[in-house]
């Protein structure tokens, strides 16, 4: 690392660091220390896609994530999407954002958000009298991608076995910078909602008017019916989000815990903390990176920023930034201030479904953890993760005795 002038239109001092979060060979090994070794630096710059500032500390991630007039959202990913248009809700900047996103929490709160926390429940406790038994399992594939399909199909009222293929698109457009790829992932996502969208117009699909497709297929906002690429734009943001993010969430915490069985013992013993673990496990393993664009002239973390500079949140820094938490690399189910964490981001574009991922999360730990303890990564085991928007786990093979 250097500390030369950045480079920018800043024109100021500041570090830089040769770092792409999407291909740095450390995100590989592991997305979390990869982004902790910049500790030193409050702020630093990097060169890489077309140039970004990288914020590390908690106080200064929430305070730009909040500070909706001085920082847009038109770009929420680095290298932006490549949608033709804002990706709505996340892309729009208040007042238009609050309209959007009143019209995606009718499909989350309420009897609609009950109805798919219980889908998750009922397929957490499915999973693991099924996985108990043998002793062993790859817990992305045989638990965390099973429950995070109950979640999309309950979301969107449709068959489970249609969300293997979205699950795949969602891999590709978050994961990969190969601009061909994400382009195929988004048409074919985009394609497959139109037809369920229609299908709802026409009755070929029929729902209780909860599910999300059924819900944008005859919405409307300030009493104007949605057009059909906002329906299409809403239902593909839902779609990315929840087909990516609890499987992620759910991965890196038992990867963590396969290595601390003191927690898999509590777990066990106290099936009552499983909700502030949670939290605590959440806040430890935040899987997701957010982008900004300046709208003006403004500082953050004692550097000038000029209109039109970009800024990456790496959630994770702000959950394990150790001026707002101690010994922040390690959980504690009694911290105090766990739930303080920014892993489904903070003010007005905070996750809808934060609150049903935090309940699935807290599902799982203790329907796992009533049946399965003195688990731990198979034996010779090599751990594929990645980087990018949101940080991934291709594989964690777990054993025990069964």
């Amino acid at each position: 690392m250097s500390t030369t002038s950045s480079g920018t239109s800043s024109g100021v001092d500041a570090p830089v660091r040769d770092f792409n979060h999407h291909s740095d060979p450390a995100v590989r090994v592991d997305p979390f220390t990869a982004f902790d070794r910049f500790r030193d630096e409050r702020v630093f710059w990097t060169e890489e896609l077309d140039g970004f500032w990288v914020l590390t500390r908690h106080a200064d991630i929430r305070a730009v994530l909040r500070d909706t007039d001085a920082f847009s959202s038109r770009h929420t990913s680095i290298p932006p999407a490549g949608w033709p248009r804002p990706l709505m809700p996340v892309e729009l900047d208040p007042p238009d954002h609050n309209r959007y996103r009143a019209l995606l929490a009718r499909c989350l709160n309420g009897a609609a958000g009950s109805t798919i926390t219980r889908a998750l429940e009922t397929a957490s406790a499915r999973l693991v009298e099924r996985l108990a038994p043998a002793g062993e399992c790859d817990l992305v594939l045989d638990f965390a991608r099973p429950l995070q399909n109950a979640l999309f199909a309950a979301l969107f009222d449709v068959p489970e076995e249609e969300t293997q293929a979205c699950s795949r698109w969602a891999d590709d457009l978050l994961q990969d910078v190969d601009p061909g790829r994400r382009a195929r992932a988004t048409t074919e996502f985009m394609a497959y909602v139109g037809r369920a969208i229609g299908e709802y117009e026409t009755g070929v699909r029929g729902g209780d008017g909860t599910g999300l497709l059924d819900v944008l297929a005859s919405a409307e906002v300030d009493g104007e019916p949605l057009s059909r690429e906002q329906a299409l734009d809403l239902a593909f943001l839902m779609g990315m989000a929840s087909l990516d993010t609890l499987t992620n969430s759910v991965s890196f915490t038992f990867r963590y815990l396969a290595a601390h069985p003191e927690h898999q013992h509590r777990l066990a013993a106290e099936p009552g903390i499983a909700a502030s673990a949670a939290e605590e496990l959440l806040r430890l393993h935040s899987v997701v990176s957010i982008a900004r664009t300046a709208t003006r002239d403004t500082e953050v973390a004692g550097v000038r920023l000029r209109a039109g500079d970009r800024v990456l949140l790496n959630l994770s820094l702000a959950g394990r930034d150790p001026h707002h938490y101690p010994d922040p690399a390690s959980a504690d189910f009694d911290r105090a201030n766990s739930a303080s964490h920014v892993a489904f981001g903070f003010g007005a574009h905070r996750c809808l479904g934060a609150r049903i991922a935090t309940q699935g999360l807290a599902a799982a730990l203790r329907d796992w953890h009533t049946s399965i303890v003195d688990y731990s990564v198979g034996p010779g085991a090599e751990l594929a993760m990645d980087g990018g928007a949101v940080c991934s786990l291709e594989n964690l093979p777990l054993v025990w005795r069964s």
